[in-house]
């Protein structure tokens, strides 16, 4: 029996799934083909074998240095082979032995990484297990009647990711809702860029929602038609789609001081017509990349043939036989190029900013038969299988941290960045041993991860190809026939495709807000760009919730998680409101300003505010788009919201509010499991490993 079954749990009635029709061969391959240090936490787990809990850990660098794995010596892989082999092909266990408590998963993280993971990492990884039906869900206290219910509408903008999550944490509590969405089905950006060889850059079983259970990729990292599919399954699956309004813009949103209520202006886009609507609370989840930005280029409106952003692909302009361009290496560009090199008849790539690109081992690879078998066969190899994926990316967050004493004695940011740095710099130079003229216009000047790091996608292949051009010297001007560099030279072309990026410090465009006092956000914004508190909410706008709002992208994990996390802590707020009948929460000044004090010290220590950050760093020299906080920190600062920060507007009769707002802090800080916030913690970044561990073996 599992050591890891508490004395109030039974046993599953689940059992492993049957394999005595299965061909041993499958079995040996679905194992050698398995992550390993997941598969033995699945099988002790299960078996609680004592061999599998002394087996030594060690971190291996993965993806040129940029993440590490966790890893198991070769003969200890080989006995985990064997013990897996063995136990699928005698058909498993009878009873599955049910989810571990959040104390019991720790000893399994514990193991995981052969490291002591301390307090603060402790939930985060446990949500990331995923063995609860709904890791993240909201619930009520005690759920209102129907009545109570009803009088709090909330408005969510935006089906992307983030907007489904907030719809399922709605649907699943009953309040009402509508969602509004501009374009003409789910899916947000990924329905908005649909160029060729669009792709996520993160592992499918890492981006995805985890309560959604072993979905069936059928891509290592999905296509844009596979998340668009996604997307769409869980959409319809939770039954939310049902309430999303298509084509459907809102374009102006105020808030009424006598109603504390939102008035917005909703645009039917078939129609024209627009309609005016109410709202109590709005959550905003409009994204970070929704607005395309147009390069400011001398006579880019002049070109007399095709010219589109990446996120206005036009499917009709046939490619073959022509002469293309495309503006822009970044994420965007550099995918698209190897797809458009194969279809044209010469492509010429304007590089402004040359980008690090990494390698993914697998990156175009299909899941094969053995892996979906094992994810449905053996228990809980899916929960460990995504945890690992979570797990390594939190080492990402070192890369990012300013070491003043390392750079003092000549090195650039920190160690294990210049380790990095040297590491894709020789692959550049491997890659172009017979180009030897293009090493140099394509190595950045700056160090990795001051920009988001490219996945290569066969980049440096194709710019090998006869057919295809780099081209480095800035753009003059485009002209009616093509594109005029600074060195006189004009190349003409039969389409222009602009890979420029978004207007990332436009979060809610094209609605401008106007909170207490009749002031709009934008106006609030004008001294050094987008702030928020928790990226999430501001002050003179009460009930207004952003997701993916200023300073919001994270560290480490994935986008996915982060957008149940913040439907979360919006959907609590909401249910906090309705239990308290309270009708508006306004952040307090005074807490936004020391958040924005904390912040910006923060970002200091990092090094998104050198040079060469591209779209990190706004037109004020400040760093507004990620969050400095590790994930552990970030995470404890929005498991729920805090009452205390908020000057809520209570209905009458009015309730106590200082006993009201004892009461949710106190079970705020049950929901945590202890009391203080990271603010006290005052841990800062470790430069070893984003996950704050004693590094010695475990003893269980």
């Amino acid at each position: 029996m599992s050591p890891f079954i508490n004395g109030n749990s039974s046993e599953s009635d689940a059992a492993t799934a049957p394999t005595q029709n299965v061909d041993p061969a499958f079995v040996r391959e679905a194992v050698d083909k398995a992550g390993i240090n997941a598969l033995r936490m699945a099988l002790y787990q299960v078996t609680g074998d004592p061999d599998l809990a002394t087996m030594k850990i060690r971190k291996q660098k993965i993806r040129g240095g940029v993440l590490f794995d966790y890893v198991l010596g070769e003969d200890d892989i080989q006995i985990v082979k064997d013990k897996a082999v063995d136990f699928l092909l005698k058909g498993g266990v009878s009873k599955v032995p049910p989810p571990p408590t959040v104390d019991e998963a720790r000893k399994l993280m514990n193991l995981f990484a052969g490291l002591m993971i301390k307090d603060w990492d402790v939930l985060p990884g446990y949500e990331e297990l995923s063995f609860d039906e709904y890791p993240r869900g909201v619930e009520w206290s005690k759920k209102p009647p129907l009545e109570k219910l009803a009088r709090h509408k909330v408005v969510v903008i935006g089906a992307g990711l983030s907007g489904i999550a907030t719809a399922i944490q709605l649907k699943r509590l009953g309040i009402p809702y509508v969602l509004y969405e501009r374009q003409g089905g789910v899916g947000g950006t990924w329905l908005l860029n649909s160029y060729p060889e669009c792709r996520v850059d993160t592992l499918s079983y890492l981006f995805q929602y985890k309560f959604e259970k072993n979905y069936p990729w059928s891509e290592y990292f999905a296509s844009r038609q596979e998340t668009q599919k996604y997307l769409e399954f869980v959409a319809t699956k939770y039954g939310v789609k049902e309430d999303f309004r298509f084509h459907r813009e809102v374009t102006a949103a105020v808030w009424d001081e006598a109603t504390s209520t939102w008035q917005l202006t909703v645009r039917n886009k078939e129609t024209g017509q627009d309609e005016s609507v109410v709202a109590n609370s709005v959550i905003s989840a409009s994204g970070l990349f929704a607005t395309p930005k147009k390069p400011d280029i001398p006579g880019i409106d002049s070109f007399q043939k095709p010219m589109f952003h990446t996120t206005q692909w036009d499917h009709s302009v046939d490619l073959k036989d022509k002469r293309v361009a495309v503006i822009g290496t970044g994420s965007t560009g550099t995918q698209l190029t190897p797809g458009l090199a194969g279809q044209v008849k010469s492509l010429a790539v304007y590089q402004r900013t040359p980008n690090w690109i990494v390698a993914y081992d697998g990156y175009r690879a299909q899941v094969q038969d053995h892996m979906q078998w094992l994810c449905d066969t053996m228990p809980y190899y899916w929960n460990w299988y995504c945890y690992a994926a979570y797990f390594r990316s939190l080492d990402l967050a070192a890369l990012q941290v300013v070491d003043h004493d390392y750079e003092a004695q000549g090195g650039s940011v920190n160690a294990r960045n210049d380790d990095v740095r040297n590491t894709l710099t020789n692959f550049i130079k491997d890659k172009f041993r017979d180009r030897p003229e293009l090493v140099p216009k394509l190595t950045p000047s700056y160090a990795p991860l001051v920009r988001r790091l490219v996945v290569d996608n066969g980049f440096y292949d194709v710019l090998k190809q006869p057919h295809v051009e780099l081209v480095t010297e800035g753009i003059e001007r485009i002209t009616h026939k093509g594109i005029v560099t600074r060195d006189g030279k004009e190349r003409e072309f039969d389409l222009i495709v602009l890979g420029a990026g978004f207007e990332v410090g436009k979060y809610f465009f094209p609605i401008d807000y106007v909170g207490k006092g009749g002031v709009s956000l934008e106006s609030t914004w004008n001294k050094d760009g987008a702030r928020s508190y928790l990226g999430m909410v501001m002050p003179g706008f009460p009930n207004l919730f952003s997701l993916y709002g200023p300073n919001h992208q994270p560290r480490g994990g994935s986008l996915y998680s982060w957008a149940e996390i913040w439907a979360r802590y919006a959907v609590k707020a909401v249910v906090w409101m309705i239990e308290h009948e309270a009708k508006s929460m306004d952040v307090k000044p005074a807490v936004y300003d020391d958040y924005q004090a904390r912040l910006d010290a923060r970002n200091r220590t990092l090094i998104w505010e050198s040079a060469g950050a591209g779209y990190y760093v706004n037109e004020f020299g400040r760093q507004a788009v990620n969050m400095p906080w590790t994930t552990s920190e970030y995470h404890e600062m929005v498991i729920t919201p805090n009452p205390d920060d908020f000057d809520v507007e209570f209905a009458d009769p009015e309730p106590d509010p200082a006993q009201a707002h004892a009461h949710s802090r106190a079970k705020a800080v049950k929901a945590v499991g202890g009391g203080g916030d990271s603010r006290d913690r005052n841990t800062g970044d470790k430069l070893d490993n984003e996950m704050t561990v004693d590094e010695h073996p475990v003893i269980l």
